[in-house]
């Protein structure tokens, strides 16, 4: 998706305005960078194990054939296989079945990585002289394995890559390998970095716009286009997994349901554009009012508002219904057939729930914030009315538009 094709949202696009920056250092801004990872881990993983295993198994498989043809075994190459190969493919494959140890599997990877190279490094220059040139042709192939099947970040693998050359070049030094074979293995390595260092890098480039596109997608499909607030079905999503942590971390959830009053009558009277255009200054109001990372503003339908409000006390939930319903009443938009006043204003109801501590579903709280938007407009409209889930018996059906 070319920056001059993104569609121009109702809503800030933070995954939108990464794209039309660029990231020609492989890097998103700080609160997009983590969920990129998330998913390069989660998408990667299946094959960075099935790799692991493939590396395991040929290992062990050309030391049987070593054994079974009677080739000489010394000491030093039993102690690359075996204490330094083994116990990095092991441990790297234990970890990759523990998901939540992400961060340790990130190092074991690493790890891994650098003892495949210096391994290769120590076998190739301690090789018999006559088989130390041929031998140095797996070396670079063990540079484009580093790069593309271990599952990590281009700059990763290239401070890795960059580390087995060095280790190289110095064990050629130590074991005195003539210079002009040296220069031009050397020269060989170079271009392998340099090629595998190009071609991880578009890969990752790619990788990261198609994220990137990925999840500008999911928001289209989660916003409502006209005042770029999550629809109904973000919602329920957004429900289940809000309703986990709270349970998780015994905080208290509010959920507030708000109606425009006399909506309706607002249409039919200065028609659908000011409608919308009147939805959209409330949509901003009410936006506002969910900025911290776990708040949730949404469009329920036609002109309702749903907002959730995570950790938040029954005190400051009616406070801050107060405020929305205040400004929007500030906005001073004219409604010549509402019958609060000349304005458009805002019925709030509001419920407070504490997930560990009920029997009640989410869908019981929303039942609840609806029946004490029942409430507000039934004494009067443009007012708020927050209730707390174990005090009141829940009915079914009670709310009526308008």
């Amino acid at each position: 998706m070319p920056a001059n094709l993104i569609p121009k949202f109702g809503f800030e696009s933070p995954f939108a305005r990464q794209l039309e920056e660029g990231f020609p250092w492989l890097k998103f801004r700080a609160d997009l960078e983590p969920g990129f990872d998330e998913a390069h881990f989660n998408r990667t993983l299946p094959f960075v194990r099935g790799a692991l295993y493939i590396g395991l198994g040929l290992m062990i498989l050309f030391f049987a054939i070593s054994l079974v043809r009677g080739y000489p075994v010394d000491w030093l190459a039993g102690f690359v296989r075996f204490g330094l190969l083994l116990p990095a493919f092991v441990a790297a494959i234990v970890a990759s079945h523990l998901p939540q140890h992400r961060r340790t599997f990130r190092v074991l990877i690493a790890m891994t990585a650098l003892a495949i190279g210096s391994g290769y490094v120590v076998l190739h220059l301690t090789a018999p002289e006559e088989t130390l040139q041929s031998s140095f042709s797996g070396l670079p192939v063990v540079i484009a394995f580093v790069y593309f099947t271990m599952g990590m970040f281009m700059q990763t693998a290239m401070v890795l890559v960059l580390g087995i050359t060095t280790l190289y070049v110095i064990g050629a030094l130590l074991v005195g390998v003539p210079a002009d074979q040296l220069a031009h293995n050397l020269g060989v390595l170079i271009v392998a970095n340099f090629v595998c260092g190009i071609g991880s890098y578009m890969l990752e480039h790619a990788l990261r716009s198609a994220y990137l596109e990925g999840q500008i997608l999911s928001e289209m499909v989660e916003r409502d286009g006209l005042t770029g607030l999550y629809n109904r079905r973000a919602f329920d999503k957004y429900l289940t997994r809000v309703w986990a942590v709270a349970r998780r971390q015994k905080k208290p959830i509010v959920v507030l349901m708000a109606d425009l009053d006399y909506f309706k009558a607002y249409n039919d009277t200065h028609g659908h554009q000011a409608g919308d255009q009147c939805l959209q200054k409330v949509a901003g109001i009410v936006s506002a009012a969910a900025r911290r990372p776990l708040d949730f503003a949404g469009r329920y339908g036609g002109e309702e508002f749903i907002l959730v409000l995570f950790n938040v006390d029954p005190e400051s939930a009616t406070a801050i219904a107060e405020r929305i319903r205040n400004h929007v009443e500030e906005l001073r938009i004219a409604h010549r057939s509402a019958g609060t006043g000349p304005v458009v204003t805002l019925s709030i109801g509001g419920a407070v729930v504490e997930p560990w501590d009920t029997t009640h579903s989410p869908e019981g709280v929303i039942q609840l914030a609806d029946q004490a938007l029942y409430k507000s407009k039934q004494q009067g409209r443009n007012r708020v009315t927050v209730e707390t889930i174990a005090d009141v018996h829940i009915k079914t059906g009670v709310f009526e538009a308008g």
